[in-house]
């Protein structure tokens, strides 16, 4: 099934870019066809009225259609000498760039206006701003990855909608983009800081000498509490206090699936500020190996864009490759739409020494956005934010009732909701 919808995208996008280079659209077809009409009624009736109005309409679709070829052939012959796509070797998802790209407005030529997208990589959504007689663009990924070009897609066409030509033009420069990293808010600082999952409380006996115990054969005589066996005629040594340090290993692991960029963005998060130790293993869907360089691991997470439809797969040769220690403090970073990911964190967390912390990523609004008062007295649901909720709810109860440990954290705030 999944085969077969790829399949369709990509029939569906050749039949839309053979129809862009069509110069006439659909409200063009049907006013040259109502003028057709018009000019045959007219000529059989003999009607004076009709007659000339089929001929403006004719007249008025040919000038559309004149001036919408020229301009398209203007501009692209314009945008042909421009060598250089503007755009730097690496941008960051979800944060507005204004690049060094600019294009003609065609001012000069009446009855059309000029629209810019880009059509690869897809998820680049494109702002055009008038600069005198230029566009510039501003573009935000939405989507981290790596691409080998540049894409643009300039739609020319009448101010009446009538007709339009669309045109590509590609530039060879290899793209890394990589997500930008959730805010960092004080709940999850707090949380690191007090040693939350980070500690060891059987640690070695080395802290200082504040418990005590009964005394038993072989105990240094300098550890008695004398006093007390005075008050009490009970034998007690002091003891030292368990060390509670940090874990000198961490292990984290990212899961690809849907609407994962905020958990990549999480996962990033961790990596750059530290959250993981400094003695950390990672790796991400797709990846080949663990790291424990800072480095290598974002760009695991900017390849596990492309193991989104395997979500969790790696997960098995992550806990053979790791060592059992480092595994007993390990992180998942798993999307926050629901897939056959979710069984296999649930997998996974069961043959850990100690339950697996997942930290789900999740962006935009969480809560009912403002709507108009009829959809409000009719109480019509929001469906996008209600299956984000059912998805959130379902996916926390079956791993907690597997023994995991799951945080939401929203990408925007950096607040654990």
């Amino acid at each position: 099934m999944t085969r077969l919808k790829t399949r369709l995208r990509a029939l569906a996008v050749r039949v839309r870019r053979r129809l862009g280079v069509v110069p006439i659209r659909v409200p063009g077809l049907v006013l040259a066809g109502a003028a057709a009409w018009l000019y045959r009624f007219s000529t059989r009736n003999a009607d004076y009225v009709l007659h000339p109005a089929s001929l403006v309409a004719f007249g008025l679709l040919a000038v559309c259609m004149v001036m919408t070829i020229a301009a398209t052939l203007a501009l692209r012959h314009s945008i042909k000498k421009i060598a250089a796509s503007g755009v730097p070797d690496q941008m960051e998802t979800t944060r507005p760039f204004q690049t060094a790209f600019r294009f003609r407005r065609l001012v000069a030529w009446p009855l059309v206006e000029t629209k810019m997208m880009w059509d690869a990589p897809a998820g680049v959504r494109v702002e055009l701003r008038r600069d005198g007689p230029w566009f510039t663009e501003t573009v935000t990924a939405d989507q981290r990855g790596r691409h080998t070009k540049i894409v643009r897609q300039f739609v020319v066409e009448d101010i009446f909608g009538l007709t339009a030509i669309t045109f590509r033009v590609a530039w060879e420069q290899p793209l890394r983009i990589v997500p930008a990293p959730s805010a960092g808010g004080l709940e999850l600082a707090l949380g690191h800081a007090t040693g939350d999952a980070f500690s060891h409380p059987e640690g070695r006996a080395e802290g200082d000498l504040v418990e005590m115990r009964k005394y038993g054969h072989g105990d240094p005589l300098r550890y008695v509490l004398w006093k007390t066996f005075a008050r009490t005629r009970r034998l007690l040594v002091r003891m030292p206090e368990r060390a509670v340090a940090p874990l000198p290993t961490t292990s984290a692991f990212l899961v690809a699936g849907p609407a994962d960029e905020a958990a990549a963005a999480t996962a990033r998060l961790y990596i750059e500020s530290g959250l993981l130790g400094s003695d950390f293993v990672f790796a991400a869907d797709g990846a080949a190996a663990t790291t424990t360089k800072p480095d290598e691991a974002v760009e695991q997470i900017i390849d596990s864009v492309g193991a989104r439809e395997r979500g969790g797969a790696g997960l098995d040769a992550f806990r053979r490759e790791v060592d059992p220690i480092r595994l007993g403090r390990c992180v998942v970073f798993a999307p926050p739409i629901d897939g056959e990911w979710r069984e296999r964190v649930t997998a996974f967390s069961a043959q850990l020494p100690s339950p697996a912390t997942v930290i789900i990523g999740v962006e935009g609004a969480l809560e009912d956005r403002r709507r108009g008062l009829l959809a409000r007295l009719m109480l019509v649901p929001d469906r996008k934010l209600s299956a984000q909720r059912r998805d959130l709810d379902k996916i926390r109860a079956a791993l907690e009732a597997g023994g995991a440990q799951v945080k939401i954290l929203h990408r925007e705030t950096g607040q654990a909701l």
